[in-house]
């Protein structure tokens, strides 16, 4: 069994060895790592061109085209089994190769599989909530708990029909891993966290500009278009929306737009006013109609849930 790691990469210069010596320090050595620069303008290439004297290592440049497209020029190149994906800000633990390796069946090869995470963040590692798909709707649970693209593994002959859609880049692997469900098993190991991501400043895309209305578009597109939007429960869909539209409001809140963000808190107890957050919400719209509360408690109300926009 061999594994195809695809690693997309954009100025990561002072991160990417970290994530590369995570790969070669594999106890499993079946494997090539297809690395894949969008675009940089730091000194990557000079990082990497360190490691390519192993024969398993590829390092592709392209033009900036963001992370899906990226991700499917990498796939393109795959000659495994099996495709994994990294971050070069992450890093896998040793036995992330061998522990898959020994837990795929091979009697049931064609499917998507994965695994738990770790978080590192200020030098301590620790488990990543895990819940784990047993059974009932897998597409209820992928929409409602975020797999991220670094825990799967997924037969390369699926990648024939299903690739990452090159013009979503926030959600992207919720809207194919749904995609993967409509013909595919979705396998779960919940007894393996063997991908460390790793928490820095650099990393949030929300302290930018606001992630989540671009996320919002990736699950109306999947409430439109996407196959398996028969299958999803309309009650969970409307949840996670609703989610995206809070986390939107925090993120104006902290940008000091109130006006905005009761709008968008607004939007978010519309379509899930049910929701076992909505008293909590419901706290924290009606602070935003007094003019006189202060701005630094309205930001410690919504701290937790803007970081958690990211």
């Amino acid at each position: 069994m061999k594994f195809s790691i695809v690693l997309p990469t954009y100025n990561r210069a002072d991160m990417i060895s970290t994530a590369i010596q995570s790969v070669l320090n594999q106890t499993y050595d079946k494997w090539e790592l297809i690395i894949m620069d969008d675009g940089s303008t730091d000194n990557t290439h000079e990082i990497v061109s360190k490691y390519l004297h192993d024969n398993r290592i590829q390092y592709i440049y392209q033009q900036n085209t963001e992370r899906s497209t990226a991700r499917n020029n990498g796939i393109k190149r795959a000659t495994g089994d099996y495709v994994c994906f990294l971050d070069s800000d992450d890093y896998y633990t040793p036995d992330r190769l061998m522990a898959l390796a020994h837990s795929i069946p091979p009697d049931m090869p064609v499917a998507m599989y994965y695994t738990g995470a770790l978080i590192q963040q200020e030098g301590k590692v620790f488990k990543q909530p895990m819940y784990p798909y047993k059974s009932g709707n897998v597409f209820d649970h992928l929409i409602t708990y975020a797999i991220s693209t670094q825990q799967a593994c997924i037969h390369r002959s699926i990648f024939q029909t299903h690739t990452f859609h090159p013009k979503i880049n926030i959600g992207e692997d919720m809207e194919l891993w749904l995609r993967i469900a409509t013909q595919f098993p979705v396998v779960c190991f919940d007894d393996q966290f063997t991908i460390v991501i790793v928490s820095h400043g650099n990393r949030s895309i929300a302290s930018k500009n606001n992630a989540a209305l671009r996320a919002i578009k990736t699950m109306e597109y999947i409430q439109k278009h996407s196959p398996a939007r028969h299958h999803i429960s309309p009650g969970v869909l409307r949840a996670r929306i609703s989610g995206y539209w809070f986390q939107s409001a925090c993120h104006l809140i902290t940008a000091g737009k109130r006006l905005r963000a009761a709008a968008h808190l607004l939007k978010a107890l519309v379509y899930a006013p049910f929701d076992k957050q909505a008293k909590y919400r419901i706290h924290v719209f009606l602070k935003l109609l007094l003019p006189f509360y202060p701005s630094e408690k309205l930001i410690s109300l919504v701290t937790f849930n803007t970081s958690s926009a990211s």
